[in-house]
């Protein structure tokens, strides 16, 4: 394994070499060190002849073996990337998979061959790498460098937000770049944007936190969370209109349902750990949240200090019944999700 740090180490050193396989629950980090680790190797210009890209959806894998068997034209390296193979997918037979990983052991030494995903999770929604997916990833790391890059938390990603803004020609603070993550979620994608956005609006002003609340608007997500936080807090007047504001913004009801019970999931989980003597770190471990939603349990600890857990419990059971009756077709979706919510508030 090698780390983010030390790949970016060999980026900017230009002392890439052999197979990398990048991969994680980071796509906009994944992203950037793919594009980096490309104009680390090849030139400007010479990208017809030194780059060779594949798709790894119905992955041509003959292609692949041939491309890394070339020789860079007038440079150093030659680069190959192949971009979401998902050997769980793609069932290759034992021939072609045989053909993948020979071509990453004999890889030749002006040949980097890059792996990396996009829009697949290798994992298949557990911790590690799936068996077949293992296969390759075991023979990347044998024969050259498997990176694995988790998202970041609030903090971490803060530094990740000013920088952006700088390279857009703006400038924030730590304060604004968290108020930025979790409006968006901690999508780095959504947030990239959205600095292109608010920079070039700034006009070489800072960008403050009033600019982000004008021009940012919360995702579906994040709404969610606020109702469910408005819910448990008896504020009618304020979960109402951000319900309504969620309709405007065409959500599906059955999406809305969905979000709105693992926001009030995320309350009850801090309430009972509250009330067990538990702390923000254990839940985040317990459960399995990612760095990059943290602050969503941080923010749940903080809002559910007066408000039991009968309450929180009852809500769960009310969208648990509005989830049932959304399967069996009840009544239409956006009346039925409505009613829970009054129902909630009552």
């Amino acid at each position: 394994m090698i780390s983010e740090k030390d790949l970016a180490a060999q980026i900017k050193s230009r002392s890439l070499n052999g197979v990398y396989y990048l991969y994680g629950n980071d796509p906009y980090t994944i992203a950037k060190l793919k594009r980096d680790m490309v104009r680390a190797l090849v030139a400007p210009g010479d990208e017809v002849c030194n780059l060779h890209e594949f798709q790894g959806k119905n992955a041509d894998v003959e292609g692949i073996a041939e491309a890394c068997e070339g020789l860079p034209v007038f440079a150093e390296k030659l680069c190959v990337t192949v971009c979401d193979l998902d050997l769980e997918a793609e069932k290759l037979s034992e021939s072609r998979l045989k053909l993948l990983t020979e071509t990453v052991k004999e890889l030749s030494d002006t040949t980097v061959l890059i792996f990396y995903t996009a829009d697949i999770d290798i994992c298949g929604g557990k911790k590690y790498p799936t068996a077949k997916n293992k296969k390759l990833i075991d023979a990347v790391s044998r024969a050259g460098a498997v990176c694995e890059i988790s998202a970041k938390g609030e903090y971490d990603a803060a530094k990740v937000i000013c920088a952006m803004a700088k390279e857009e020609g703006g400038s924030m603070d730590d304060s604004t770049a968290r108020m930025l993550f979790r409006r968006c979620s901690g999508n780095m994608n959504l947030i990239a944007g959205e600095c292109a956005k608010l920079s070039a609006f700034a006009d070489g002003s800072p960008i403050t936190e009033k600019m982000v609340e004008m021009l940012t608007p919360e995702t579906g997500d994040a709404k969610a969370y606020n109702l469910a936080d408005a819910v448990t807090a008896g504020n009618v007047s304020r979960a109402m209109q951000l319900y309504t504001e969620l309709c405007e913004s065409r959500n599906d009801p059955v999406y809305l349902l969905y979000t709105l019970t693992g926001s009030m999931n995320d309350l009850y989980r801090a309430r009972l750990a509250i009330d067990a003597g538990h702390s923000v770190s254990d839940v985040v471990k317990d459960f399995g949240y990612s760095k990059a939603v943290e602050f969503r349990v941080k923010n749940a600890f903080s809002a559910v200090r007066r408000t039991s857990a009968a309450r929180l419990m009852r809500c769960m059971e009310i969208l648990s019944d509005a989830d049932n009756d959304l399967k069996r077709g009840a009544g239409d979706p956006a009346l039925i999700v409505e009613r829970a919510i009054v129902q909630m508030l009552s």
